[in-house]
């Protein structure tokens, strides 16, 4: 039988931001830069957004335990970085770096 997931796209700057949802995970862009960010389900709902400092990207209707977000220089770039991302957490890109070597808040925890 085929079950549907709902897919909620949440773009918004951190002062009216909400919690990423229970069903989903976020990543923001807490770098200086404008980056290509994208969020990926393990059922492989993916959607991909331009954002700013300080805005964030969530995906949700998930039944895994965790997503795959990722971040490019510009939509142009062929290498990013990923991330694995626990459900109902947000991941932060503190600084994009090539091949695979951003920072990322996580690395601080």
């Amino acid at each position: 039988m085929f079950q549907r997931v709902a897919l909620i796209v949440i773009i918004a700057a951190p002062a009216f931001a909400a919690e990423a949802p229970a069903d989903g995970f976020c990543i923001e862009n807490a770098s200086e830069h404008t980056h290509l960010f994208q969020t990926e389900t393990r059922e492989g709902a993916r959607q991909s957004a331009t954002l700013v400092p300080g805005e964030r990207l969530c995906a949700s209707g998930t039944f895994a335990a965790d997503g795959v977000a990722r971040v490019f220089e510009s939509a142009d770039a062929v290498e990013g970085c990923g991330r694995i991302v626990p459900l109902g957490e947000t991941e932060a890109l503190i600084a994009y770096a090539e091949f695979d070597r951003c920072e990322w808040r996580s690395h601080g925890s």
